[in-house]
């Protein structure tokens, strides 16, 4: 096939080549004002969409979690500590209860001085006869 380019004059050979140039510069340009605009806001809302997905699949796992480690640690017990089940059974549920209490406690701990005391009721103000 002949190509047609090469029979074309001078005059128009500059003339397209200005144009490529001019359109390559613009693309260019637009193409660095959206990955200065847009950039920045899309790694955002990546973030954003994975971290919450994230968070979800943690939440429905951790359950799971401690469900399969008290099974586990009940059955380690059952067969090496103890003779009965039960007790093995039993002992797992004081050392979960110990667990939590004790994580509890270092959250209440932390609390903000008089978050635990309760407010003045409106009945109970001085001054006010209802």
């Amino acid at each position: 096939m002949v190509e047609t380019n090469n029979f074309q004059p001078e005059d128009q050979k500059s003339t397209a080549s200005l144009e490529t140039l001019i359109t390559s510069k613009i693309v260019n340009q637009v193409e660095n004002i959206r990955a200065k605009t847009s950039g920045p806001a899309i790694r955002i809302s990546r973030t954003l969409v994975y971290g919450l997905t994230a968070i979800v699949i943690v939440l429905i796992a951790l359950p799971f979690l401690f469900i399969g480690a008290s099974r586990g640690l009940i059955e380690i017990f059952d067969l090496w500590v103890f003779s009965e089940r039960s007790r093995a059974v039993w002992f797992v549920y004081l050392l979960s209860a110990t667990l939590w209490s004790t994580i509890g406690l270092l959250i209440w701990r932390k609390r903000p001085k008089g978050a635990a005391t309760p407010k003045e009721s409106v009945s109970h103000m001085e001054g006010n006869d209802v």
